[in-house]
């Protein structure tokens, strides 16, 4: 598990947002809010691709527009950050590959 409070990700494909290109993110450590929030815009009607989304979107302060324009790989890249941030105990509890 990732101690650290914030991770920058590296864009391999930059993206413009408010006007600007936006060759960083910042992703940082989740709280139990943002997960509750989460799961709660869920309400059991989204795929588990639009809750990663969300969750990329709440821990990257970014808006989810900005979130549709990143690269696949970016995003894959921003999501595995977001895994690491947890104990593998909870990616098995919860069904997620470790």
């Amino acid at each position: 598990m990732s101690k650290q409070k914030t991770v920058t990700v590296t864009l391999e494909e930059p993206i413009i947002v408010g006007g600007s290109e936006l060759t960083k993110v910042t992703v940082r450590r989740p709280k139990v809010k943002d997960l509750r929030e989460v799961s709660a815009a869920a309400d059991g009607a989204k795929s588990d691709m639009e809750q990663g989304i969300a969750i990329v979107a709440t821990l990257t302060g970014l808006p989810a527009e900005a979130i549709d324009e990143l690269d696949a790989g970016d995003f894959d890249n921003i999501s595995t950050v977001v895994g690491d941030f947890f104990p593998k105990a909870t990616a098995r509890a919860s069904g997620a590959a470790s």
